[in-house]
C-alpha cells in the first residue's frame, strides 16, 4: 500500500542518492496509478525525482524532467513486458522514451509532446 495514492509511496520518487529531496508532482502520481489500475501488474520505479549531482551522475541531460520531479523511469526487462506496458503508456503518457531496461515517462509539458524515443544500448562493463 502506497502513501500517496492506493499503489505509489513517497519513497519511490525521491532522489536515489539519499540527498532527501522528494517532490514529486501530483498529476504524475494520478497518471501513474491510472496506469497502474489499468495495467493490473505492479510497476516498479527505477528513477524518479533527482537532485542535480545525482542526474549528473545517472547521465541526465541538464534539462531533465526528472529534475523537477515530472519524470520517472519504469523498470522493464523484457520484450513482452515492454510490449504490454507500451500498450498503456500510450493511453496516458504523450512523452515516452525506450531503453533495454527501462521506459522513461514524464508530463513536462515544455517539451514535445506526441513522442516516443529510443535510448542508445550501452554494453554493460
Amino acid at each position: 500500500m502506497g502513501d500517496l495514492t492506493k499503489n505509489f509511496s513517497y519513497k519511490e520518487f525521491a532522489c536515489r542518492c539519499g540527498c532527501g529531496l522528494g517532490i514529486v508532482d501530483t498529476e504524475l502520481v494520478k497518471t501513474l496509478q491510472s496506469l497502474r489500475d489499468s495495467y493490473h501488474k505492479a510497476i516498479t520505479i527505477t528513477s524518479g525525482l533527482r537532485c542535480p549531482e545525482h542526474n549528473r551522475n545517472a547521465g541526465g541531460k541538464i534539462t531533465s524532467s526528472h529534475l523537477k520531479g515530472l519524470a520517472v523511469d519504469i523498470a522493464c526487462s523484457s520484450s513482452a513486458d515492454r510490449y504490454m506496458l507500451l500498450s498503456k503508456l500510450v493511453v496516458y503518457f504523450n512523452r515516452i522514451g525506450i531503453a533495454k531496461n527501462f521506459i522513461h515517462v514524464d508530463i513536462d509539458t515544455e517539451k514535445s509532446a506526441g513522442v516516443i524515443w529510443t535510448y542508445p544500448y550501452k554494453e554493460e562493463k
